[in-house]
């Protein structure tokens, strides 16, 4: 028999929107698992070496603070810089494939079963100019609240410098304000992603307007949701850990130590695989959260808006 098809537009209580995140990934994991590879684990390859550079850069510095070599400089900040540009492009290309197939799963007759790249590519691509128009402006968006937000941090130390309690309640408030306005903006990627006439500017009023009617919606299922991949990509990544705290603490400069198994190029490359591994499951991780902000989209919309009775009532006119 077959399965019922999981519909976006719906409400939903709050376990059901979990519920139908995993009833997702369980009923499409081999195409998930298949593309997210395809596209993820060339990320990782690189990750894994940012990774590592990151962190011999930190622990050279660790083992002799005082004196801090070009190597160390030079290891933190590339591997520093490609993290944040990696991190980026997964931004990107990951939020683009899982709408993407989400979208076809909606509109094709046996779901994602049976998925050729073929059918996947013209909407992948469709989608992945989007966001990468959404994440270009999300990027500047950030920046210019990110200023707005150091501004009011400068105002509100100078302010504690004179009056110590008034200072340090508007911090808090400044902090609980920026929580409680950032948390609807979850939904503009989804709604930009889905909605085809969508602007960003659009997306954003959206986002707002949807998200502050369902704000402890998105802030519980992204909060569970990174609770459980959390949890699971933390036990994937604790060889790799135990990998790096290993090097800390038997890879020391001293009398033998070039001769230390730490820090052989075997030693280096078991560390890369595992930073490999970590990378990769924590991409194949995010995709959960990716797909829970879908259906709390979905949930929001059809809450708030009405889409599918709107959509109903237009396809009778047309009769």
């Amino acid at each position: 028999m077959e399965r019922q098809r999981i519909p976006l537009y719906k409400v939903r209580q709050f376990g059901e929107k979990i519920n139908d995140t995993f009833s997702f990934v369980s009923e499409n994991f081999k195409p998930l698992f298949k593309y997210v590879t395809y596209f993820m684990l060339p990320l990782a390859l690189l990750m894994a070496l940012a990774m590592n550079g990151y962190m011999d850069g930190v622990l050279q510095t660790a083992r002799n603070p005082d004196a801090m070599s070009a190597d160390a400089i030079a290891n933190f900040a590339v591997g520093y810089g490609g993290i944040i540009l990696l991190s980026l492009l997964m931004g990107i290309i990951l939020p683009a494939l899982i709408y993407a197939m989400m979208r076809i799963y909606s509109e094709r007759e046996n779901g994602l079963k049976n998925l050729t790249w073929q059918e996947l590519k013209p909407t992948m691509m469709h989608l992945l100019k989007r966001n990468t128009k959404l994440m270009l402006a999300f990027l500047f968006f950030g920046l210019l609240l990110f200023a707005v937000f150091g501004v009011l941090v400068a105002l509100s130390v100078a302010i504690s410098t004179k009056v110590v309690t008034l200072g340090i309640l508007f911090i808090i408030v400044l902090i609980v304000g920026m929580v409680v306005i950032t948390v609807p903006f979850s939904l503009a990627s989804p709604i930009y992603l889905f909605e085809e006439d969508m602007t960003f500017i659009g997306a954003l009023k959206k986002a707002f307007r949807l998200g502050m009617r369902t704000w402890w919606g998105i802030f519980g299922v992204t909060l569970v949701l990174y609770i459980i991949i959390g949890i699971v990509s933390g036990v994937i990544s604790m060889p790799w850990y135990i990998a790096t705290m290993a090097k800390t603490f038997f890879g020391l400069e001293g009398e033998g130590a070039e001769d230390s198994f730490v820090n052989g190029t075997m030693f280096s490359f078991i560390t890369y695989l595992l930073g490999v591994v970590q990378a990769w499951v924590g991409y194949l991780c995010y995709s959960v959260p990716v797909i829970g902000m879908a259906y709390q989209y979905g949930h929001a919309s059809e809450k708030v808006d009405h889409v599918t009775v709107a959509t109903d009532i237009e396809q009778f006119e047309t009769l």
